[in-house]
């Protein structure tokens, strides 16, 4: 017996096959679904800044300040070298891994996956001249990698009479690492013990592969691919940070930070099987990294305990900038697609012991992080025919709005003399987990 449902998907997989000859030039990123998250690493850096919660802003008073807030280099007296490295493991809820059920009760089965990273994440020089301080660093501002597949997402219909039990999408395996290192300098001028002013600039450098494979059956194997997206490049870009300290008593200090992250530009190839011969259509897309402005406040109630608080505004809508469609554009366009910009809040604490021999510190966290994945916005029944309500039905099943994470940080310092510090550093979350290390010499 003919299973009408199978073969009507099958209709409709090829007139959206066939629509892929019709994507116009453009630049921006792209409805490649496994472009729907990424995860950058907006904390500032080092385990001390990690372990109170990311809210570094007003404190900025070590060699890691050349990206938290410049400004606050200026509490350097002596020439200072700072290193960290981090163990990532990042996981990708994918909500459509597949389903159980018929299209009138119908469940989605989401699965986890897992990947780690070993970032050399961050390293620094900082030398005074009087008022004037100047640093060169080495920040990875991402580093990710994600790896997984579905068995192939459902689309429900519009209405649960239609077509039987609805549709499936192409079962997909998809893997993408993507690097951003940010070489650079700082310079950061005291005016006087209540104002200082800092920037940081430098070059950017992104390296992107990513192969995302969808396959006509759920048999991942080279020949039954029917369309298939890749990149595989390096780019080069700028970046710059602006930053302001101002400590209008002894134990309060406000700081600012805007950052201008960068963009780049990636060749994207998308290749269709068609007779007789398969096809490939290259695109220069956008990817851009969001922006962020944000500002802090610390207070010490005693000499030994710190009380920061930072308000991180993000522009999270960057990353929908100039959007590409190489999947459906004849059925969905780029004000389809959405990242709402978003407050993060990062409150922690930090408290010295001193003993005779080693001084110890301690220190706890949390910080918010918003929902930055792409999400499908426009309205998925906005169709004229049978082939656009799957097409727009299915790209909402691919871009599904995420949720807020929340993030616990924990850590501990040992001040082992007026020369060297070793600072370690957790942060736990839903959607990755980090164990910070990084040390401080002191000249």
């Amino acid at each position: 017996m003919i299973n009408f449902r199978s073969v009507r998907a099958f209709v409709l997989i090829g007139a959206l096959l066939a629509g892929l000859a019709l994507v116009p030039d453009s630049s921006g990123q792209t409805n490649t679904e496994n472009f729907a998250q990424f995860e950058f690493n907006f904390n500032n850096p080092g385990a001390r800044a990690t372990g109170v919660g990311g809210a570094f802003i007003s404190i900025a008073d070590d060699a890691t300040a050349a990206e938290a807030n410049p400004a606050g280099l200026t509490k350097l007296i002596r020439p200072e070298l700072s290193a960290e490295v981090k163990w990532v493991q990042f996981t990708r809820e994918v909500n459509n891994f597949s389903h159980v059920g018929t299209a009138a009760n119908f469940q989605m089965v989401s699965r986890d996956f897992e990947n780690s990273v070993v970032i050399p994440s961050f390293v620094s020089v900082v030398v005074p001249f009087g008022q004037l301080v100047g640093s060169l660093f080495r920040y990875e501002l991402a580093n990710f990698k994600t790896t997984y597949y579905t068995k192939g997402a459902y689309v429900p219909p519009a209405q649960p009479s239609d077509m039987g039990d609805g549709w499936f999408f192409f079962p997909v395996s998809s893997d993408l690492t993507m690097k951003v290192v940010n070489w650079g300098g700082a310079l950061s001028f005291k005016f006087s013990r209540y104002f200082s002013l800092g920037g940081s600039f430098g070059l950017s450098q992104l390296s992107m592969t990513s192969r995302l494979s969808r396959y006509y059956l759920e048999v991942f194997d080279p020949g039954n691919i029917a369309n298939e997206a890749t990149i595989d490049a390096d780019d080069n870009s700028f970046f710059f940070n602006a930053g302001v300290l101002v400590r209008p008593m002894k134990d309060l200090s406000i700081g600012a930070i805007f950052k201008y992250r960068p963009q780049f530009k990636v060749p994207h190839d998308f290749l269709f099987t068609r007779f007789p011969s398969d096809t490939v259509v290259r695109k220069e897309i956008n990817f851009n990294v969001p922006s962020s402005i944000g500002i802090g406040v610390s207070y010490n109630p005693l000499d030994v305990l710190t009380l920061s608080f930072d308000v991180v505004r993000v522009a999270y809508s960057d990353l929908t900038e100039d959007f590409v469609i190489t999947l459906d554009s004849t059925y969905v366009t780029p004000a389809d697609y959405k990242v709402d910009d978003a407050f993060e809040f990062h409150l922690g604490a930090e408290y010295v012991l001193l003993t005779r021999a080693v001084g110890f510190v301690f220190r706890a966290g949390f910080y918010t992080e918003a929902d930055n994945k792409i999400r499908f916005a426009g309205d998925p029944l906005q169709a004229a025919d049978a082939n656009g309500l799957f097409a727009r039905r299915a790209q909402a099943a691919l871009f599904q709005e995420g949720e807020m994470d929340y993030h616990y940080t924990f850590g501990v310092g040992f001040l082992i003399s007026n020369n060297f510090q070793l600072d370690v550093a957790g942060n736990l979350s839903s959607g990755s987990d980090e164990v910070v290390a990084s040390f401080v010499v002191r000249m």
